[in-house]
């Protein structure tokens, strides 16, 4: 469990800075109206947000380890991500 948490942490890493640049450059916009709506005040407001709050649901998932349920979110986190992450690159490239 401590490797899928480090692993959804250094995800959520590179998701930040990814959405940073791209949007940062006008290449894309931010889907998430929330997120999208704090990227309005810059990048900084952005990062910090999106960072506490995956701290804070890491700590919540942390603290319930070992149910299965946590185990399923923390798997579900990492694909996400992973897949997020992996759009963001290939549509990038092309």
């Amino acid at each position: 469990m401590r490797i899928l948490l480090f692993l959804v942490l250094i995800l959520n890493i590179l998701d930040a800075a990814f959405t940073s640049l791209v949007v940062g450059n006008s290449l894309a916009v931010e889907v998430n109206p929330l997120m999208g709506a704090l990227l309005e005040y810059g990048i900084a407001p952005f990062v910090i947000v999106k960072l506490l709050v995956i701290v804070l649901s890491i700590s919540v998932l942390w603290k319930y380890k070992d149910h299965k349920l946590a185990k399923i979110g923390a798997v579900a986190c990492v694909l996400t991500y992973t897949t997020l992450i992996s759009y963001v690159i290939c549509a990038s490239v092309l």
